[in-house]
C-alpha cells in the first residue's frame, strides 16, 4: 500500500468520524433513554423524526424484560432516534390518551405519527422492533 493510498484511507476515515459527530451534536434527540412525562414526550414526538416510547411500570414483570431491549436500541440508534421510558402509574392520564390498555407497549413513532405498536413481551421482539427502526432510517 503506497502513501497516497494511506492517506486517502485516513482523510476519509476522518471525514465519517467529523460527519457523525456533527450529526451527533446537531441531533435535537437525546443521546440516552430519557423517563418521559406527557411534555417531554410531546417535545421528542415533535422535535425526533423517530421516537421510541416504553409504556411501562416498576411491578410489571415482562416490562423488566423488555428493559435491556429499550437500552439496547439507544445504544444502537441514539441519538438518531430518541428512546424514551412512560411510567404509567405516573402518567396514568398519558397512558389512557395513548389507549395503553396493556404493559409493555412500545409505540414507534414517525415523523409525528404513531407508526407501529408492540404490546408484551414475546420471542421475536427484538428482531421485530430493531427491523421497524431500519426501515424508518
Amino acid at each position: 500500500m503506497s502513501d497516497s493510498d494511506e492517506d486517502a484511507i485516513i482523510s476519509k476515515t476522518m471525514a465519517e468520524i467529523m460527519k457523525k459527530r456533527k450529526s451527533q451534536e446537531s441531533s435535537p434527540c437525546p443521546q440516552d433513554v430519557v423517563y418521559a412525562d406527557r411534555d417531554l414526550l410531546e417535545h421528542l414526538v415533535k422535535e425526533c423524526r423517530v421516537v421510541v416510547a416504553d409504556f411501562w411500570a416498576e411491578w410489571c414483570g415482562p416490562c423488566k424484560m423488555v428493559a435491556p431491549l429499550i437500552e439496547d436500541v439507544a445504544r444502537k440508534y441514539s441519538p438518531r432516534i430518541a428512546v424514551a421510558k412512560v411510567n404509567v402509574d405516573e402518567n396514568s392520564d398519558l397512558a389512557l390518551e395513548y389507549g395503553i390498555m396493556s404493559i409493555p407497549t412500545i409505540i414507534v413513532f414517525d415523523r409525528g405519527n404513531e407508526f407501529r405498536r408492540f404490546v408484551g413481551y414475546y420471542p421475536g421482539l427484538a428482531r421485530e422492533l430493531f427491523k421497524t427502526i431500519e426501515s424508518l432510517l
